[in-house]
């Protein structure tokens, strides 16, 4: 039942982000949590190479799905301070990229979308990572706050 449950849940945040969620633009703001790419390749391929690109970064995975071109990572540790998970969903040439942190002692279900804006102002260390993912991944990135919906 988990194993389905995951997959439903990305397929049914992703689609709306895809669909009719909020327009992407091209310079990210600082409550923005979701970059959008769009690739060349699309698919089974675009998957494929997030994975691949997860694996060299030393992530490894708690959830993928090839039929869903869904994939989420462990959380590992980022900083001292800090551990991330990262979330990929592919629909065709588009590839949704997001993470979850964890500070301190936070239990996994009180994890925080990584956001632009860091804390005291400037560019949070956690998306810093997410946009080192988004250009080994290459493509045309865009971002937008999925909860601006």
């Amino acid at each position: 039942m988990k194993k389905f449950l995951l997959p439903l849940l990305l397929a049914l945040a992703g689609a709306p982000a895809f669909a009719q969620g909020p327009v992407p633009h091209a310079q990210p703001d600082k409550n923005d949590d979701t970059i959008v790419l769009t690739l060349p390749d699309e698919g089974d391929v675009a998957w494929q190479r997030a994975a691949a690109v997860l694996v060299a970064r030393g992530y490894t995975f708690r959830y993928s799905d090839a039929d869903l071109l869904a994939l989420s990572t462990d959380y590992s540790e980022f900083t001292l301070t800090s551990n991330i998970s990262i979330f990929v969903l592919v629909q065709g040439h588009r590839l949704l990229l997001r993470g979850r942190c964890l500070t301190g002692l936070t239990p996994p279900s009180n994890a925080q979308a990584i956001r632009r804006g860091g804390f005291l102002g400037g560019t949070s260390n956690d998306w810093t990572e997410l946009e080192a993912v988004a250009q080994l991944l290459g493509g045309t990135a865009a971002y937008y706050d999925s909860a601006a919906r």
